[in-house]
């Protein structure tokens, strides 16, 4: 009965991940890292989950793009990207991570391509359920 129930929400939570672990990635791009957790008491994590059950879903990405192509690509779905400087690896009691920082305002980023030398980012996605089961009502 408790693998049906811990295995099922993972099932839930993968399927919430993978909006963004399974989201096209960009030319001149190449993922150098990605995971996703999930948690009901994520230790005051994303958004201070209040005992709601949250996902949260992380790329860091190399790219050769300009910030403004990068942003433009990701900024089609709910995700937050951060730049290399503008985030904060945050950790709870029990090693799950998540990303806060500052996100660059769309007017502020650069449109020259990183041919040189590429820039790293962090795209992140995370969800936060009304209902236990990672079930979202509203």
């Amino acid at each position: 009965m408790l693998y049906i129930f811990v295995g099922q929400e993972y099932v839930y939570a993968k399927k919430y991940a993978d909006t963004l672990l399974e989201f096209d990635i960009p030319e001149k791009t190449e993922v150098i890292e990605r995971d996703f957790d999930y948690g009901v008491l994520y230790g005051g994590g994303p958004w201070g989950s209040g005992g709601y059950p949250t996902v949260v879903a992380y790329q860091q990405v190399k790219t050769n793009l300009s910030e403004r192509d990068l942003f433009e690509h990701y900024n089609t779905k709910d995700f937050e990207i951060y730049f290399e400087g503008t985030e904060e690896v945050q950790k709870n009691g029990k090693d799950q991570i998540w990303y806060e920082g500052s996100i660059k305002n769309k007017r502020a980023l650069s449109a020259e391509e990183n041919n040189e030398q590429a820039i790293e980012a962090v795209i992140q996605y995370r969800k936060e359920f009304s209902y236990p089961f990672f079930i979202d009502l509203y």
